[in-house]
């Protein structure tokens, strides 16, 4: 029996094992509660939302721009000492060491923007984007974590249903050889003394497949704990779906919702938006700030004397205190780095734009692809369906004429392997639809699995 390629069969179109050893008192998860557990504890989605408060904040910074800004300078140090007003410079150097004092500044300034040149609304408007952008990655987050949460779910029913396949090959061995051994005992010519062998292997082919399954449960269920974080063993309902009469809705319509709901377009139109945004701003850059602003200072130095004149025009630098307030025009002027910043954000514009048309009808593409992979899954579901009703049928055959004299162990043991290899298939064939089918919901970007079916789900037991 080649019971290895069954295990293969098994395990590797999954790429995920269900825990064989499930606690059958621990309540069995559907996979809307699955969904619900991840979309609350899934570290994915949860370090996305972070980014999503981070672009808030950028649009609240944005916002309050308009806000005085306050700048408090304090400055203190050691100064040679000046006796008089009369004292030279040279006075000063030949008296450096004789006689020490300390001067300090003090000021707090404060300067509030009254026009920006439009640089502040467009910079907010920028921000915006910004947090729309991480709106729409957190969306797609959602939909990655739920296609990764049934994938897993998918694996774990398969694997069960997977167990219960395995079960009944041993069931349908132990009665070959109860069989075998009435045949024996009553000295039946169609008994060989081979036979025995033949059973004997089939039955360690089969502990194998069994160890090789339970080995692999654990990853399944950490890979479905990863997002809902459900403590082990997780038991999820059993696998209980057909495909009969799910209907997929047409390519067109199926490409519509793409373009309405995929998130990758609208992150690349509000790319496209960003970047001819950030060509304005920096085009703005050409313009200057009209600022409102104003001073409270205060100094003193022991080191100088305090002039004697002090009126409106003559001011000491060293001691006094005073307010100022009024206008300031503030414009950086850098005319060769400005042009080669304009032509930059220009050409990062046209750029964006290029790429979303690029990407845009890549993710078409993408679409069609998996419309077709979808379809084409649906197939092998019904095909496999007809195998393997004749390899229960081809079973039954083999086991009525082995029971009654005329069948041999070789011809039995073939016809079990071809019938748990299709019924193996057939639980494998119907999960990878499964798959895809998610897989699709993920590629056009809707919210329910259900949108891309004419229909609902049937929900009968797999027979």
């Amino acid at each position: 029996m080649n019971w290895q390629r069954i295990a293969w069969g098994i395990l590797v179109a999954t790429g995920l094992s269900s825990g064989l050893a499930q606690a059958q008192a621990q309540e069995a998860i559907s996979l809307e509660e699955a969904y619900t557990l991840a979309l609350k504890n899934s570290p994915q989605i949860k370090a996305q939302h972070y980014g999503t408060e981070f672009a808030q904040a950028q649009v609240s910074e944005a916002k309050y721009y308009w806000a005085p800004k306050f700048s408090l300078k304090s400055q203190f140090g050691p100064m040679p000492k000046v006796l008089d007003e009369t004292q030279t410079e040279n006075d000063i150097w030949s008296n450096f060491f004789d006689a020490w004092g300390f001067t300090t500044r003090n000021s707090l300034e404060m300067w509030m923007p009254l026009f920006t040149s439009m640089k502040v609304y467009h910079t907010h408007e920028l921000a915006k984007i910004g947090l729309e952008v991480e709106n729409l990655r957190e969306q797609n987050e959602v939909l990655n974590v739920q296609f990764d949460v049934a994938r897993a779910y998918y694996g774990l029913q398969l694997a069960v249903a997977a167990q219960d396949v395995i079960k009944e090959a041993g069931d349908y061995i132990a009665r070959i050889e109860r069989e075998y051994e009435k045949l024996m005992a009553n000295n039946d010519p169609s008994v060989k003394v081979t036979d025995r062998y033949r059973i004997d292997i089939a039955k360690s082919n089969l502990y194998r497949v069994m160890a090789q399954i339970e080995s692999s449960g654990q990853y399944a269920e950490q890979a479905l704990g990863v997002h809902t974080q459900l403590p082990l063993p997780i038991v999820v309902q059993e696998m209980d779906f057909s495909a009969d009469s799910v209907v997929l809705r047409d390519l067109p319509s199926v490409m519509e919702m793409a373009r309405r709901y995929r998130g990758d377009l609208a992150l690349l139109a509000r790319a496209e938006e960003a970047a001819d945004l950030q060509a304005k701003i920096q085009w703005l850059q050409w313009w200057p700030d009209l600022v409102l602003a104003a001073e409270v200072y205060y100094r003193f130095s022991n080191a100088v004397p305090k002039l004697t004149i002090d009126n409106f025009f003559i001011k000491d630098s060293y001691n006094g205190y005073g307010f100022g307030i009024g206008l300031m025009l503030r414009w950086n002027l850098d005319p060769v780095q400005q042009v080669f910043r304009v032509r930059q954000a220009d050409a990062k514009a046209e750029q964006t734009r290029q790429r979303r048309l690029l990407a845009t009808a890549g993710i078409e593409l993408e679409v069609t692809k998996q419309y077709h992979e979808t379809v084409q899954a649906l197939k092998n579901v019904e095909i496999t369906k007809v195998s393997r009703r004749s390899a229960k049928r081809f079973l039954t055959h083999e086991l009525l004429q082995y029971e009654a004299g005329d069948g041999n162990v070789n011809d039995l043991i073939s016809a079990l392997t071809t019938f748990i290899e299709q019924r193996s298939i057939y639980l494998t064939v119907l999960h990878d639809f499964r798959v895809s089918l998610v897989r699709l919901q993920k590629a056009v970007g809707v919210p329910d699995v259900d949108m891309l079916i004419e229909g609902q789900f049937s929900e009968t037991q797999d027979d």
